[in-house]
């Protein structure tokens, strides 16, 4: 299997989990509207993202890995993501909120990078494979 494919799944998984969450804030009135709009543009952006990195763009590769470096640190640094996280088992709601808040800033972010890292040999082999196709 490609890696990045791998990378691929890892971004459009956390696009999923994030969409999932903000349509829950959204649903059950939990944070302001703009926060959700913010959310969906994340989504959107990381959809279109997991398409460049299917077709191994290395510069949108690097992106996705600032990415999983940059969602964690936000995530840790906004009082109301920790406030969920340290609620977990409080109510069923609570607990999904965090399960996919975790999921979509930390397992998936955080797996990406350390993948990109072990495996950035390979990636330059696909992204030649695919330069040499195109050039075809």
């Amino acid at each position: 299997m490609r890696i990045t494919n791998v990378l691929t799944g890892l971004l459009i998984a956390s696009a999923i989990s994030l969409g999932i969450g903000g349509t829950l804030l959204y649903g059950y009135s939990l944070v302001p509207n703009y926060l959700v709009e913010l959310t969906g543009v994340v989504v959107v952006i990381l959809f279109v993202l997991s398409f460049f990195v299917y077709k191994a763009n290395t510069m949108v590769i690097n992106v996705g890995t600032v990415l999983g470096v940059i969602a964690p640190a936000f995530s840790i640094s906004t009082p109301a993501h920790v406030e969920v996280l340290e609620s977990f088992g409080s109510s069923a709601l609570i607990s999904l909120l965090g399960l996919l808040q975790f999921l979509g800033f930390f397992l998936f972010p955080i797996t990406y990078v350390v993948l990109r890292l072990a495996y950035r040999n390979n990636i330059a082999s696909e992204q030649k494979q695919q330069q040499a196709v195109l050039g075809s």
